[in-house]
């Protein structure tokens, strides 16, 4: 019977071996649990430390963008690093910002912000010698360009936001319609002819729809030309932001030298500049706007300021009361045949590429036309608010692009050789890394 009772109940000298097994057991599941646990406030406090490196980046490459020193910028990853709780040397922190070093990086339009810090955790605290979690950020105000030729900007225009009329159009970059109208980009019959880089190929692309005749697709050599794209995102206006020029050491209505004292200096204007030669720098149009038989000196040099004309501008036309607010403007209007020929942007600096830019404020158009009309100039052509018509003649737009409200080519030949070294580079501040 002992024998029996002990088959079904165990020798008693086992029954402890079994509790200690049971509780070596449950240890180790509040071992795993808690492990578990702190790895969740490790992840969580990686993640954490992650955003606040990603911001402070960010906010050193905004102060890039807006003009600021590599110090300023690195002063403010710092400073927004502290605002979302990591100080250098506080709590078990380091904080590094520096220029990155490596490439593409590794240049002075880049801040690289690095995070350090010994996570204590709940349930296991000695971890915290070996649980030190560091996280990076790479962020930069670099140049930016979409690809496009022509970009008609307003999204809410209910018609023709892009007019192509019976124009010819040859032309590097593709197309960009934002309007989400059912007739957003039209091409009354004209005889197109759009050439893409082999690397490449372009559209013409339509938030909206199309009406009238488009060209069809010519893919591949010599055009690589994809055809019409309708029903695409709308893209934001590549220039939103950019810097107007200021005033600061810039005379007024300064004046001619050169042959026949015909050649402008840069400067304030507050008349109707019309009939004259460009030096250099930039030119600020003071609600007169701009006229027809503008062209470049190359020889002259500027009393004012030393410098050998070289023809290359930045044209700002903007309100008669600038740089304060309200006034009136003119936009740029040319009829007969009065070009306006060999004007070339700057080719450094803040305004590199950008050949003519209107204030948003000013909504007047800028208009040419007539049957021999010559538009030959180089650079990007900004009107964020206005329209770009022209109504017939041969302008030529030498490695630049149209980036108007809205644009109607109507009958003219227009040759547009985008090219993303010529024209406007717009820099943004972007997360890299």
């Amino acid at each position: 019977m002992k024998t029996l009772r002990g088959f079904f109940r165990g020798d008693r000298s086992e029954g402890g071996q079994a509790i200690i097994l049971i509780a070596i057991t449950l240890l180790g599941m509040l071992m795993m649990v808690g492990l578990a646990i702190d790895a969740g406030q490790v992840y969580s406090a990686r993640r954490a430390m992650q955003e606040a490196a990603d911001a402070a980046a960010y906010a050193g490459s905004v102060t890039l963008y807006e003009g600021g020193s590599q110090a300023q910028a690195f002063a403010a990853a710092t400073a927004d690093a502290t605002t979302n709780g990591f100080t250098d040397g506080v709590a078990g922190t380091t904080i590094t910002v520096q220029q990155p070093t490596t490439a593409p990086y590794n240049t002075s339009a880049f801040i690289e912000v690095t995070i350090a810090r010994n996570v204590t955790t709940s349930l296991v605290p000695a971890e915290a010698a070996i649980t030190k979690v560091t996280v990076h950020a790479i962020s930069g105000a670099e140049s930016l360009n979409n690809q496009y030729g022509i970009i008609a900007l307003d999204t809410s225009a209910t018609n023709h936001a892009f007019d192509g009329g019976t124009a010819n159009i040859t032309m590097s970059g593709g197309i960009m319609v934002n309007s989400s109208a059912s007739t957003a980009a039209n091409g009354s019959g004209g005889t197109w002819s759009i050439n893409c880089a082999s690397t490449a190929p372009c559209n013409v692309d339509v938030v909206g729809g199309t009406s009238g005749t488009f060209p069809g697709a010519q893919p591949g050599a010599p055009h690589y030309y994809n055809g019409v794209r309708t029903g695409q995102p709308a893209i934001a206006d590549p220039f939103a932001g950019y810097p107007k020029p200021s005033t600061t050491g810039l005379s007024t209505n300064p004046a001619g030298f050169g042959p026949g004292g015909n050649t402008l200096g840069q400067g304030v204007y507050t008349g109707t500049l019309s009939g004259k030669k460009l030096c250099h720098g930039i030119y600020i149009l003071k609600g007169g706007g701009m006229g027809g038989d503008i062209g470049r000196d190359t020889t002259s040099t500027d009393p004012a300021t030393g410098q050998v004309c070289d023809g290359r501008t930045m044209i700002f036309n903007t309100m008669s009361n600038y740089p304060a607010s309200g006034g009136t403007c003119t936009g740029v209007s040319v009829t007969g045949n009065h070009e306006i020929d060999g004007l070339t942007p700057p080719n450094s600096g803040t305004y590199n590429g950008l050949l003519f830019y209107q204030d948003p404020a000013c909504t007047a158009a800028m208009s040419f036309g007539s049957s021999a009309f010559e538009f030959q100039v180089s650079g990007t052509i900004y009107l964020p608010t206005a329209a770009f018509t022209i109504s017939g003649g041969h302008p030529e737009i030498q490695g630049g692009q149209i980036v108007a409200k809205t644009v109607n080519l109507n009958a003219a030949d227009v040759t547009i050789n985008f090219s993303a070294t010529t024209s406007a580079q717009p820099v943004l501040p972007r997360l890299a890394k």
